[in-house]
């Protein structure tokens, strides 16, 4: 049997004295039971110290040795502060994955190759932020930490589908790995450029079938802001070159503008790298995640806008969700989803909605991007309502370098 050495309840009057010196913290699981198969014996001997050989393995002050609950190893980690409960999920990710490495380093085993393999890695390692400890009693704070990280170690053993999503998830983060293409949106009125809408696409061969499951996925395992800000990077450093009247179109929640790390420091650094300016960016509000609080939105979009960025509601048209949204957020931009626009021209319904948008928009001083134009007659039936931009197929496909697949030629409407 491992070695118990408990000496509180997971380690919990250890937790007490550390909190003097950290803010926010986490916890870590590690199943131990391939420890009989595969690792060293040296970890099953009854006085194996855990606390000594994280002290020497590990070499670093901000993680500690909690229990070991049957099979399970429980470590606890203190979380840099300028993380925040934000980043709190990649960095215990990343910390357990070093913590099992460490353990299958010290093992010295070369004959079961995939037990070194990085997959395997993954494999029996649970995390949980457990936020400021000050703010509830802290027996209540652990319990809950322990019962997610138990599932997650339980899921990571079990080969289930929603874990090798994780996996493949953490391996596009770790290696930044997704790109960003761009479509370029075309000003009706000359048929100039007016700026590009980054889209984010998945490596060839990813498990995901495509950015709309990657970041659905990424939603619900609480990885959102982590891949938005990889996304939102991807998206600034490899923009076109943009003339001082572009724009650059960026795809965004209002859960991930709620994220502190937004648009500061980091995304501002990006964005002077670039030669951009806050007033060349407008923040494109996807439908990914409804908004529940509108006058909370309209603070904290007014924050952003104070700044000079710009706001568009996307896929208007689409839902409820969305014509409400414009209502309460007045926007600087609408983008008409492309189910009104594809065969308008042949549509009586579809050409009074569209018209109702452009006059709606004109009355409250709102530009109109028409989304998903594929055919020339849809292209010359908007240009004749009014509106003000086009995006489409027709007028360019996405692209990592639009510029030489525009070759300058806009379809003449």
């Amino acid at each position: 049997m491992f070695n118990q050495m408990r000496t509180s309840w997971f380690g919990m009057e250890l937790m007490i004295e550390r909190s003097e010196h950290h803010k926010y913290f986490g916890i870590i699981g590690i199943d131990l039971s391939e420890c009989r198969s595969g690792f060293s014996s040296e970890f099953q001997d009854e006085g194996f110290s855990w606390t000594n050989w994280i002290n020497l393995s590990m070499g670093r002050d901000d993680l500690w040795f909690g229990d070991v609950v049957g099979d399970h190893l429980w470590l606890y980690a203190g979380i840099p502060t300028a993380l925040g409960e934000a980043g709190s999920e990649t960095y215990l990710r990343g910390l357990a994955k070093r913590v099992k490495e460490a353990m299958i380093t010290q093992t010295g085993v070369t004959g079961n190759l995939s037990l070194h393999s990085t997959r395997h890695r993954e494999r029996g390692i649970g995390y949980a932020p457990l936020g400021c400890l000050k703010t509830r009693p802290i027996k209540d704070v652990i319990y809950e930490g322990v019962l997610t990280a138990t599932g997650q170690i339980k899921e990571s053993l079990s080969g289930d589908l929603d874990w090798e999503l994780r996996f493949e998830l953490d391996r596009l983060l770790s290696e930044s790995s997704i790109k960003s293409v761009y479509q370029p949106i075309m000003r009706l009125g000359d048929g100039k450029v007016f700026g590009y809408e980054s889209l984010t696409r998945c490596p060839e061969g990813s498990l995901f079938d495509g950015p709309l499951s990657l970041f659905q996925f990424a939603e619900r395992n609480n990885m959102a802001y982590a891949l938005d800000r990889l996304a939102r990077e991807k998206a600034i450093r490899h923009c076109p070159s943009l003339s001082m009247v572009q724009k650059i179109f960026i795809n965004v929640t209002m859960g991930i503008i709620n994220d502190p790390h937004f648009v500061s420091g980091q995304t501002v650094q990006w964005l002077n790298e670039r030669g951009i300016n806050p007033g060349q960016v407008v923040f494109e509000l996807t439908e990914r995640s409804s908004i529940d609080d509108f006058d909370a939105a309209k603070k904290i979009l007014a924050h952003y806008r104070s700044q000079g960025y710009e706001i568009a509601i996307d896929d208007a048209g689409a839902g409820y969700s969305s014509l409400q949204s414009i209502v309460e957020l007045s926007p600087d931009y609408i983008k008409v989803d492309r189910s009104l626009v594809r065969m308008a021209d042949k549509d009586e319904m579809k050409k009074h909605m569209l018209r109702t948008f452009v006059r709606f928009a004109k009355k409250m001083n709102i530009r109109t991007v028409a989304e998903g134009i594929e055919r020339p007659e849809e292209l010359r039936l908007l240009r004749a309502m009014g509106f003000d931009f086009a995006q489409g197929y027709l007028i360019g496909r996405p692209s990592e370098f639009p510029a030489a697949a525009l070759m300058g030629a806009f379809p003449k409407a």
